[in-house]
């Protein structure tokens, strides 16, 4: 067709836009977290752009990598133009270009291992899978970290005394980064669910507005004259067990993101437990306290969340094999046991509210004939026909059931002016109906018998049943006597 896009240039199209977006995105965050980066300006306490490259590799493919070769490399050569220890030459573009391999390599080894052993799909839907989520990161993380530090000290940029403090900051920031922000984009379109119903966002602002001020008042208050952090550090653990406990992983990598936030900006403006003059020691307790505070969150939300699951589908799994236990396979009606369970509640109900009702048996006549002459799937498929019509007459509110072979049995309530010749004379028309369609092999013919009930008669529904056969097998000999 003239005109036509090719699929491969549309395919093409969508990786050079997915590319893009995920270099500046790289880039930008990447600038921001420069800020709060420890001198030469390499390593930063929390990295986001580590969480956004994994999270793109996990939701695009490998074929997005290009995007943090390039935002990385971005990121490397504005370091290298705004600090004061690197001159603008071809060995900064260099390290520049290492460093971004190192990165890129990092994320594509993470996206791999991860779908390789875990899944993406279950990521944070069971506590062990939350864990190796986090084994996993940490063990990548290493490759940025080493090969980074490693690029800088070979450049001269770092020494033996500062190489050892910037490859922790440096790993622990990449590892931040991706427990931190790669659970927001894999998980933003459960965020939006949160708040479905107006008391649920109620509850979810009110959890979310206490964990924000109680961090807040934790972080951004002035620090002590002199003294250890203060132990109340760790006051907003328990509105992040609340929010893991009560919403899904969606909501708790929320609340981190909002505790870490608070906690890094407080820090970098020299406030709260970890904003003290010792830079390096400063950012690794900042770090740690993220790290070990995300992990124990992100796996207590993932077990609960599992926990739910793993409810919901045994109560499924139990509604269904309640169903296949009470219903009969070929027709859909209930079998002997779902319509002696149902009717007898039926009944009772009844009995209660002084309702006339009925008891219905049908015996299927010729069936054994069709199943010795033309086969089982012939006699199936009358069966079938015969389920269809009794569905047709009776009411939703009637309890339907094959209790035999070839037996159906209804128990039917009646309206004022109804009765057994009442019941008799709409299955018949139905089946007449139903024959004046069908081919002369496929045609219906059935022996009903109905027993009318006592309004307060205490007779159980087993011997009503009984009376309900006798009186069908009565009528069906007659019509054997006539014929």
């Amino acid at each position: 067709m003239r005109g036509a896009k090719p699929i491969s240039d549309s395919l093409n199209t969508d990786r050079l836009i997915r590319i893009v977006i995920l270099a500046a995105g790289y880039s930008l965050t990447g600038i921001v977290g420069l800020s709060l980066a420890i001198p030469p300006g390499y390593a930063t306490a929390v990295w986001p752009p580590s969480g956004i490259a994994l999270a793109a590799l996990l939701l695009w493919g490998p074929p997005a990598w290009p995007g943090i070769w390039v935002g990385s490399f971005l990121v490397n050569a504005a370091v290298a133009l705004t600090t004061a220890q690197i001159e603008v030459n071809l060995t900064s573009i260099a390290v520049a270009m290492s460093i971004a391999t190192g990165s890129t390599l990092q994320a594509l080894a993470a996206a791999f291992a991860l779908q390789r052993w875990v899944g993406v799909a279950g990521l944070f839907e069971s506590g062990s899978a939350a864990l190796a989520f986090t084994g996993i990161s940490a063990g990548c993380c290493l490759i940025a970290s080493t090969w980074g530090a490693s690029t800088l000290w070979i450049a001269g940029v770092l020494n033996a005394s500062t190489y050892l403090d910037s490859w922790a900051t440096w790993w622990l920031g990449d590892l931040i980064g991706v427990l931190v922000f790669t659970p927001v984009f894999l998980t933003w379109r459960q965020s939006l669910q949160i708040g479905r119903t107006p008391w649920r966002m109620a509850e979810a602002f009110i959890s979310f507005a206490l964990l924000a001020i109680t961090a807040m008042l934790i972080f951004a208050t002035p620090l002590p004259a002199e003294g250890p952090a203060s132990p109340l550090t760790f006051l907003p653990l328990p509105f992040l067990v609340w929010i893991a406990c009560r919403f899904r992983p969606s909501g708790v990598v929320l609340g981190i993101l909002l505790l870490s936030a608070i906690a890094v900006a407080a820090t970098a403006n020299g406030a709260g437990p970890f904003g003290d003059e010792k830079t390096n020691e400063s950012l690794l307790m900042l770090q740690a306290f993220i790290g070990l505070t995300t992990v124990m969150a992100l796996t207590l939300a993932a077990t609960v969340s599992g926990h739910r699951h793993n409810e919901t589908a045994f109560r499924n799994l139990s509604r269904e094999m309640e169903q296949l236990a009470l219903s009969d396979e070929l027709t859909g009606l209930r079998n002997r046991r779902g319509f002696l369970v149902l009717a007898e509640q039926a009944l009772r109900m009844a009995r209660r509210a002084q309702v006339r009702c009925a008891l219905v048996f049908i015996d299927l006549d010729g069936l054994k004939r069709v199943n010795d002459t033309r086969g089982h799937a012939a006699g199936d498929a009358m069966i079938t026909d015969a389920a269809g019509v009794l569905n047709h007459v009776f009411r939703e509110s009637d309890v339907v059931g094959r209790v035999g072979g070839d037996e159906f049995a209804i128990f039917a309530l009646l309206d004022e002016g109804d009765g057994a010749n009442t019941i008799t004379q709409r299955l018949h028309a139905a089946i007449d109906r139903f024959n004046e369609q069908a081919a002369p092999s496929g045609r219906l013919a059935m022996s009903i018998g109905i027993e009318e009930l006592p309004r307060k008669s205490e007779i159980p529904l087993d011997e009503l049943l009984t009376r309900a056969d006798r009186a069908m097998y009565e009528k069906k000999r007659n019509n054997d006597r006539r014929g």
